[in-house]
């Protein structure tokens, strides 16, 4: 399993998933927060990431994500049942693209099952790479509209590491900025 997300210049993306011995490529564009959205959405479903203060600190999404992918909509959809993950990749039509019906669409790309576990930390892995490479500005440089999506990514890439959702400081007013850089900066295998 492999997931990548690079190539990312004034406002356009390649997101590669390899998964079930294919490999799907998409191109989401700046129109939509993609790898924001990807990543909220992920930490919504996973049960670590409440930043123990609240449950839904990164809110369910009902019916998943869409990027914006021109010509088409990609639709993310995940369904977490213990420690395995359905998820359901489909194109349907952007109707401001294309007004015409477009009798292909909608198209299951994928639908598949795997680790839910394995998934995340392949996604955290790609994560690491990219801030670490490009930096908070330097992403937003790259992608013009929208941020890397910090909480979310040190949430996940919390549980990750410890198997425990992220702890608020002793008198509960935030969480720690020296213990969220050290996250930051940590390696992850």
């Amino acid at each position: 399993m492999r997931f990548s997300y690079d190539e990312i210049r004034s406002g356009n993306a390649v997101c590669t998933l390899e998964i079930d011995n294919q490999t799907f490529t998409f191109h989401p564009a700046f129109h939509t927060d993609a790898l924001g959205d990807f990543v909220t959405y992920l930490a919504s479903v996973h049960p670590l990431c409440k930043l123990s203060w609240k449950d839904g600190a990164f809110h369910k999404t009902n019916g998943g994500i869409t990027w914006r992918t021109n010509p088409v909509l990609t639709r993310w959809e995940f369904r977490r049942n213990f420690e395995d993950l359905q998820m359901t990749i489909t194109e349907i039509q952007n109707p401001m693209i294309d007004e015409k019906k477009n009798k292909k669409l909608p198209r299951k790309v994928v639908t598949t099952t795997c680790n839910f576990n394995e998934f995340v930390l392949c996604v955290v892995k790609e994560l690491d790479r990219l801030i670490k490479r490009r930096g908070l500005l330097g992403y937003r440089q790259a992608w013009q509209t929208h941020t890397f999506p910090l909480d979310a990514f040190l949430a996940l890439k919390h549980a990750c590491l410890y198997n425990r959702p992220f702890e608020l400081t002793k008198n509960h007013s935030g969480t720690s900025l020296e213990e969220e850089l050290v996250l930051l900066m940590k390696d992850i295998d």
